[in-house]
C-alpha cells in the first residue's frame, strides 16, 4: 500500500469516525506527515501499530496550535 494511501485512510477515519472537520483534518496529516519525514527507524504506520506514537497526542498537538484541541 502506497504512502498515500495510508493517509487516504487515516482521513477517512478522522472525518467520518472522529468528525473532524476537512481543515482540522489537514492538519492532522500535516503533522503526521512531518513525523514520518523526521522518524529514524519507524513509518508512522509501524509506530502507531507498535504503540509507540500516540495518534491522540498527534491530533492534540496538531489541533492546539489554534486553539482548537479537545474534540
Amino acid at each position: 500500500m502506497a504512502v498515500d494511501d495510508e493517509y487516504d485512510q487515516i482521513a477517512e477515519w478522522l472525518k467520518n469516525e472522529k468528525g473532524h472537520s476537512s481543515l482540522e483534518t489537514e492538519k492532522i496529516i500535516l503533522r503526521l506527515r512531518h513525523y514520518e519525514k523526521n522518524a529514524q527507524l519507524n513509518s508512522v504506520m509501524d509506530s502507531i501499530g507498535s504503540g509507540s506514537l500516540d495518534l491522540f497526542a498527534i491530533i492534540n498537538e496538531a489541533l492546539a496550535d489554534d486553539g482548537d484541541a479537545g474534540k
